[in-house]
């Protein structure tokens, strides 16, 4: 049976992170540990025609931080070498093709724990710059795997699509496939369970658990 991985990038690394945590030290999610674990999601059978992994390239450039009214990096260069260095990584290894979209600064936003502090009736304080953080939202994401969905389904490109994703905006994706006979696998990770509209919606649910 022919089936293609779909990886909502963001999402896996978050899952991957919270996972397998401090094991993780010092190189974070890196591009192996992602092709590694993407791959325990296939089973017996199944012949892995090709890996899409969709993710954003971070925002390069620079915005004034409203407390300050300093010009900061809305991402640190350390940051933006790493994830370049990441997608050339993953890039390299077999049957991946990298989707990309884009990231845009969204605004300021208070730090949860300034918040938090206030919440406990901590004594009101001026604000400084370490009290908020640049929001940043992600672009084009959603629409590139909604894409490869319906190209994979329409043209009977494979007979099954295992997509790794914890996002509701996947569910329109999924029907489409459905409703051309394609059937839909959901993975979610053992301590980090998907939502109960996505099981709806998908035909098998498989468990994964991490490994490094």
């Amino acid at each position: 049976m022919k089936v293609a991985i779909l990886i909502d990038g963001e999402w896996f690394r978050i899952a991957l992170s919270e996972r397998l945590g401090a094991a993780l030290k010092p190189h974070g999610v890196t591009a192996e540990v992602v092709h590694k674990n993407a791959l325990l999601a296939v089973q017996k059978g199944e012949s892995v025609t090709r890996i899409f992994y969709y993710d954003s390239v971070p925002h390069v450039g620079k915005t004034r931080n409203p407390i300050s009214k300093k010009s900061v990096p809305c991402i640190s260069p350390e940051k933006v070498d790493a994830r370049h260095r990441f997608f050339h990584e993953l890039g390299q290894m077999p049957l991946i093709a990298l989707r990309r979209g884009v990231v845009k600064p969204r605004g300021w936003v208070l730090r949860m724990a300034y918040v938090k502090e206030m919440l406990k009736g901590g004594k009101a304080r001026p604000l400084t710059a370490d009290d908020v953080t640049l929001s940043m939202t992600q672009k084009g994401v959603d629409m590139r795997i909604g894409i490869d969905v319906a190209t994979l389904s329409l043209k009977r490109q494979v007979d099954r699509i295992i997509l790794i994703s914890g996002d509701l905006d996947m569910i329109p994706a999924m029907k489409l496939a459905r409703r051309e006979g394609v059937q839909v696998a959901m993975v979610q990770l053992d301590r980090r369970k998907i939502s109960t509209e996505l099981v709806e919606d998908a035909d098998f649910i498989r468990t994964i658990t991490p490994i490094l």
